[in-house]
């Protein structure tokens, strides 16, 4: 299951796509952005290229915006252990300033 969700924040534009899966290694948490990086398992080898979101990455930054993971926490239960709840990916994005009138409009 994924949930988008777009809102403004401060100056920038924010995008979140929060997703019901396992979630993913905190020490993977950075790694996952890079050129040719994946975790999954060697049989699915060659069907997924690792460079998906290594290119998201570059196109965001190309905008001045900036894009990371982090994991979707539960509450904690009685040992204070937060059950993680699926990925999250946030895009942020520069906005268009209220006053913008586009070219020839």
């Amino acid at each position: 299951r994924l949930n988008v969700r777009m809102r403004r924040v401060g100056d920038e534009v924010e995008f979140r796509v929060d997703d019901s899966g396992p979630g993913i290694s905190p020490d993977n948490l950075e790694r996952i952005f890079e050129r040719f990086y994946t975790d999954r398992p060697e049989v699915s080898f060659g069907a997924n290229s690792g460079l998906g979101l290594s290119i998201s990455k570059q196109i965001v930054e190309a905008h001045k915006g900036r894009i990371w993971a982090e994991n979707r926490l539960g509450k904690a239960d009685a040992t204070g252990e937060r059950t993680v709840l699926g990925a999250r990916f946030i895009v942020r994005l520069p906005a268009v300033p209220e006053d913008w009138v586009p070219p020839n409009g």
